[in-house]
């Protein structure tokens, strides 16, 4: 379960791509580190990838999913705690989303942590 810590990084830099990147590059080791299981733990809790809602006759995929899962722990705590107790209001939420809405950082920290200590970031 993501922890208080997570969500303060994650609600600290919101929207804000450039702090959150920074953040990442000044940050030590096993903190980019628990900032990505935070993140992927958070978005795996709200659903099963491979059983992915139904939406307007149409089953989401497993990328679908995911993607729907990240971008609802981008959304920050509150909208990931109303998930969990209303997935389809939040399956709503995201398909009435502005489409060039690019704020999901869940995967940034594995291109900064390649960078910086040049392995994989979870492998």
């Amino acid at each position: 379960m993501a922890t208080e810590w997570f969500w303060s990084v994650l609600e600290t830099h919101a929207r804000d791509m450039d702090g959150l990147v920074a953040w990442l590059r000044s940050a030590p080791r096993d903190q980019v580190v628990a900032f990505q299981v935070a993140y992927e733990e958070a978005a795996g809790e709200l659903a099963d990838y491979w059983d992915g809602p139904l939406v307007d006759g149409v089953q989401y995929s497993e990328d679908d999913t995911e993607d729907l899962c990240l971008w609802i722990v981008a959304q920050g705590r509150d909208a990931w705690e109303d998930a969990r107790v209303d997935f389809g209001a939040a399956v709503r939420r995201y398909g009435a989303r502005d489409v060039d809405d690019a704020w999901v950082p869940g995967g940034v920290a594995y291109q900064i942590f390649f960078g910086r200590f040049g392995s994989s970031l979870l492998g």
